[in-house]
């Protein structure tokens, strides 16, 4: 097992853990929910344990023990998210308001610099697909090579997937209050405008680890292969992390504006 795989799987493992250590309660210690020392508890022991189970693995099954960095969906999402909750009210779903307000703006349409962005990133897509089809028509001769173009298509898929994951996360609802204080609102617009380009900057990244492998492999056979392989691992590897942190970046953001809605919300 690669010093890449060990270190990878041993951050997913530890991250839920060592998250919570940098989210300290925002509400008096005696309003802190009784469950969150339990909640504490149960996660670093299982950490601990999921740690250790990894090492021995990575002793005797090293190809088993790869798959251990899957644990950290269930230590997030069972465990570390509930003792977010119950330290922080900023990271609990919000309670619809008796007095509700919407703002008649449209949110799902891109503003004009970000379009042509997204439009720049389509348009590069298709060129890459033409330089892929092009490739297999006149420089290679075998026809079994036409199944490469399989990941071009792909990236298209994932763009338009990506796409519409994003115009669905920009009109997710939100709670508002009639007489929104102006840090809320600038908090809103800064987190709008943070998704966009995080949305933008991953779809540009999938689209390139989808398309570039093979029209290397296309123009240049076995001798990109390893260049290939780094793109596509490589890069593979980036886009997770980029990923990840977006969303992580993300979460935080939504909690400081729900945290901020709470306060305002209370002093109305």
């Amino acid at each position: 097992m690669d010093i890449f795989d060990t270190v990878f799987t041993l951050f997913m493992i530890l991250f839920p853990a060592v998250f919570t250590l940098f989210v300290r309660p925002k509400i008096p210690l005696a309003e802190v929910h009784p469950a969150s020392t339990k909640l504490a508890r149960m996660l670093w022991l299982s950490t601990g344990f999921a740690v250790v189970v990894y090492l021995l693995l990575s002793l005797w099954q090293p190809a088993i023990a790869y798959f251990m960095w899957f644990l950290f969906f269930p230590l997030w999402f069972l465990l570390a998210m509930p003792l977010l909750q119950a330290r922080d009210p900023g990271w609990r779903p919000l309670a619809r308001s008796a007095v509700r307000s919407a703002s008649l703006e449209r949110r799902d349409v891109l503003p004009s610099g970000l379009r042509a962005t997204w439009i720049a990133i389509v348009g590069l897509w298709g060129l890459l697909l033409c330089a892929s089809v092009s490739g297999l028509a006149f420089v290679v001769s075998d026809s079994s090579q036409w199944w490469l173009l399989f990941f071009n298509l792909a990236a298209g898929g994932q763009l338009w997937l990506m796409h519409w994951a994003m115009r669905r996360s920009l009109i997710e609802p939100e709670p508002t209050l009639p007489n929104e204080g102006e840090t809320l609102r600038v908090e809103r617009a800064s987190f709008y405008r943070f998704k966009l380009l995080g949305w933008l900057i991953v779809a540009a990244l999938v689209m390139l680890v989808f398309s570039l492998p093979p029209l290397l492999l296309i123009w240049y056979g076995d001798q990109a292969l390893m260049w290939a392989i780094a793109v596509g691992a490589g890069g593979g590897a980036l886009t997770g992390i980029g990923g990840g942190i977006f969303g992580t970046i993300a979460s935080i953001k939504r909690a400081k504006i729900n945290r901020l809605y709470l306060e305002s919300s209370a002093q109305q």
